[in-house]
């Protein structure tokens, strides 16, 4: 079943239930549907075949050859679309889009579903799904020696090397679409506790920028995830907010390892339940000094500052309890929201700047938040823009004024409705199946419209 074919499935049955909610005019465009199922049946269902490519280890210097890497596209297209290429101007680009953002979710922010939120926003920061720093650096370490061993084969065989090491794995978690709207301001959340680790993440995230896979607005450091995988056994996210200084090593890290080309962020939660007696209860927790965990805060917010690299920051506004086996769910629902806490950050540090996480689930509620705390930076939404992405379409002239300069810059419309969506939404499944295997993303791909039509 062809990409146009899933789609083309899901419209039909879609219409039906909306009663033609689009509108009779919407039938029109039905045949020339037809026509491109047609023409797409013909198309092979295998990987298209790339050019490898391999850049030598970190310290060594990079062998550069003539051969033109895969996928350039992204490259290309940020070039013609006014790619923001200094810190100051991705820092710029940073501050102007974070009054919504998508947060970042595992198994729900990929590239997949990120272009169908720029589809319906051409102003909401995109956050990624986090990824881990020892991760990236395996996966490159284990594609670097598969260079060499091919490298000696050629040599044996008298054939030119290859040059450059095979990303495609790496780009299944750090590659972005190459269609039109392109992703923009967004974010890559990298996820870890070992310095040395996250410089040589930060650094091959910049080997795929180069290369044109990718070209993100800034990196963000997670600090608030509470799973027990990350939390707990990984030693990372949610569990850092009791290590500040490690915090800021790793931020510093960050920005050493992307060659302080790009702005650093902290995404953290108001604290943990590290300091209580016994662990978690609800009971106990209400009963605790506020102002004593505020302060906490603060010593921690001005910790990771201390370096002069971070000074924007996301806060989900409750603590993580990690003394109990709760869930990330258990963790969204049972400690109770503190939205002063984040209110008085946002006055107290007028140098930096402040997004409120938490609770906030649609676009009435994000400018309630800009009412009550007219300096905060800006809100961040995540299952709720999961669940119903539609209900967002009209963020950027609700929470902007935007009348459509966003698109206009990118030469693209935004869709009208959400027939619009799924036909431009094809594109990017077009062309991502040209550049990956079908069989393997066509389920993540199914997956990010899913919810376009929650409700119906």
């Amino acid at each position: 079943m062809t990409s146009h074919l899933l789609l083309f499935s899901v419209l039909l049955g879609v219409m039906l239930t909306l009663h033609i909610m689009t509108g009779v005019a919407g039938f029109s465009c039905l045949p020339q549907a037809r026509h491109s199922l047609r023409r797409c049946a013909t198309k092979t269902s295998t990987l298209s075949p790339k050019a490898t490519s391999v850049h030598l280890p970190f310290s060594d210097a990079t062998r550069r050859c003539t051969t033109v890497s895969a996928s350039s596209a992204l490259k290309a297209s940020t070039e013609n679309a006014g790619s923001f290429s200094t810190r100051d101007e991705k820092a710029k680009l940073l501050g102007s889009s974070t009054k919504l953002s998508l947060a970042p979710m595992m198994e729900y922010t990929d590239r997949h579903f990120r272009h169908v939120v720029r589809l319906l926003s051409s102003r909401t920061l995109l956050y990624t799904e986090m990824v881990a720093a020892n991760a990236i650096v395996h996966e490159r370490k284990g594609a670097i020696a598969k260079l060499r061993e091919e490298n000696i084969a050629a040599a044996e065989a008298g054939t030119p090397p290859i040059c450059e090491y095979d990303v495609s794995y790496l780009r299944r978690f750090l590659g972005q679409g190459a269609v039109v709207p392109l992703e923009g301001p967004s974010v890559l959340q990298l996820g870890g506790s070992d310095p040395d680790v996250m410089a040589g993440a930060t650094k091959t995230v910049m080997e795929l920028t180069d290369r044109g896979y990718c070209d993100y607005t800034a990196l963000n450091l997670n600090c608030g995830c509470p799973s027990p995988k990350v939390a707990g056994k990984g030693c990372f996210g949610a569990a850092l907010m009791d290590d500040p200084k490690l915090v800021r090593e790793l931020t510093t890290a960050m920005h050493d390892g992307s060659g302080g080309k790009l702005p650093v962020t902290v995404k953290c939660r108001i604290g943990t339940d590290s300091d209580m007696e016994n662990g978690f209860t609800l009971k106990q927790y209400t009963e605790l000094d506020a102002e004593k965990e505020y302060s906490e805060l603060c010593k921690f917010i001005e910790e990771v500052a201390s370096a002069g690299i971070v000074t924007d920051f996301q806060v989900h506004a409750r603590i993580a309890v990690l003394s109990k086996s709760f869930s990330p769910a258990d963790n969204r629902k049972v400690p109770p929201l503190k939205y002063d806490h984040v209110r008085r950050l946002v006055q107290q540090y007028p140098e930096f700047t402040f997004s409120l996480n938490g609770g906030v689930d649609t676009l009435s509620g994000a400018k309630a938040e800009f009412e009550e705390c007219p300096d905060l930076a800006g809100v961040m939404i995540g299952r709720a823009w999961a669940a119903n992405p539609w209900s967002f379409a009209c963020a950027d002239s609700v929470l902007y004024g935007d009348t459509g300069e966003g698109e206009a810059l990118q030469g693209y419309t935004k869709p009208r409705n959400r027939l619009e969506v799924l036909q431009d939404y094809g594109k990017h499944v077009d062309a991502e199946e040209d550049e990956h295997d079908p069989v393997r993303i066509r389920r993540f791909m199914t997956k990010a419209i899913c919810s376009l039509f929650a409700g119906e």
